[in-house]
């Protein structure tokens, strides 16, 4: 049986993309083996030594212009690859060009999936930019799409503003995550903080809610807690400037450390090294963060209202804690501070469920899956 032609839209493959970035990239590299694999990626969005790490070697990139030419039929190259596709894997949502690469798939009768990773919501920045995006074109996307895949149910309220046809066509299926091996903290990473701190790790933005954080540490301080809180990650749009000032306001610099993002090996170090990794994003849809933190064997702490309690609840009902509700995340701090014997055991299960259900050659199949599905109900309406 031949194999599947799959081409990949990726939303950009580049370490400041975040999450995204490694999920698709991930994604590619699970998949290359079992597909005929096409990936094609913004010029600007790529960074080849990111790329390479993930062995992908099926890249194109392209100008946004092109996708516009394709769908006028005067770029050929384009439109030959979407042409010949067998299914078209659209990631993301706020570039124009994947309007005119749904118009390409519409044309030639090539199904196409969107996978959003969180991108339908309309929210924090730009909203008024975002609402004519999809006036104009965006939910043309959403609505002419085969298949959509959300990464929770929890996503899917996110798809609530988009067509209810849209809806009624959506595949749940989480991101994987990278299993490791127990290994000892590098000690002294953080000269400055306490022994056993609270880490956030991840983009140093409005989205993520850190404001928030460091006015309910504070409240945590207060209370007599015994652990720092170390913030890691990448800068966006000088944020950092915000949260600094709100901890110099608190008077809490002796107890809040910042420090530049690290990766590979060192990343697992940090996370190994923590009492519990904090991650009080908002409207998060899935969260790679918390499922890092369980794989490497420490426990997170997430609100209710959100992908990443949807998966953890029944495993870590200590690591959740009301959207918002400031005490009730001092006292899930404390909680986990303590280090309870039951919190200890979820954790146990929950990196076993991690390492099972949530490794990428799992969640390929299942992406296959859908995509198979795809094809073969194509095929029945062809021959009724």
């Amino acid at each position: 049986m031949p194999k599947l032609k799959v081409v990949v839209i990726s939303s950009g493959l580049a370490p400041q993309y975040g999450g995204a970035a490694i999920s698709e990239a991930s994604l590619c590299s699970a998949l290359k083996d079992q597909c005929e694999l096409t990936i094609l990626c913004r010029k600007e969005n790529t960074d080849p030594v990111f790329v390479k790490s993930f062995n992908l070697q099926s890249l194109i990139r392209y100008s946004p212009i092109e996708a516009f030419q394709a769908s006028r039929q005067k770029c050929d190259w384009m439109e030959n690859i979407i042409r010949k596709a067998d299914i078209v894997h659209l990631n993301g949502h706020w570039k124009w060009e994947n309007y005119f690469f749904a118009r390409i798939c519409r044309r030639h009768e090539v199904p196409y999936i969107l996978h959003p990773r969180g991108m339908l919501l309309v929210g924090h920045r730009r909203k008024w930019l975002k609402r004519l995006f999809n006036l104009l074109i965006g939910k043309s996307i959403v609505h002419h799409a085969d298949q959509i895949i959300a990464l929770s149910q929890f996503e899917k309220n996110q798809f609530r503003p988009y067509s209810t046809a849209a809806q009624e066509r959506v595949t749940v299926i989480p991101n994987g995550i990278p299993s490791i091996e127990a290994a000892p903290p590098s000690p002294g990473f953080f000269p400055a903080a306490r022994e056993g701190y609270f880490l956030y790790f991840g983009r140093i933005e409005a989205r993520k809610n850190l404001v928030f954080l460091i006015e309910a540490f504070n409240r945590y301080i207060s209370c007599s807690g015994q652990r720092d809180l170390v913030l890691l990650g990448p800068i966006e749009r000088g944020y950092d400037k915000t949260i600094k000032k709100k901890i110099e306001s608190l008077g809490m610099s002796k107890r809040v450390h910042f420090y530049p993002p690290v990766y590979d090996e060192q990343k697992w170090s940090v996370l190994r090294g923590a009492t519990a990794v904090v991650y009080p994003a908002v409207e998060e849809p899935f969260g790679r963060v918390p499922f890092e933190a369980v794989a490497a064997g420490v426990p997170p702490l997430v609100p209710d209202a959100s992908g990443s309690s949807e998966y953890l609840r029944s495993f870590l009902p200590h690591s959740i804690y009301k959207h918002q509700d400031a005490e009730d995340f001092v006292n899930a701090l404390f909680t986990l501070e303590k280090k309870e014997r039951s919190a200890a055991t979820g954790l146990s299960e929950a990196r076993a469920w991690v390492r099972k259900d949530l490794n990428w050659d799992k969640i390929s199949l299942e992406v296959l899956g859908v995509y198979q599905n795809l094809i073969h109900g194509q095929a029945a309406v062809a021959r009724s």
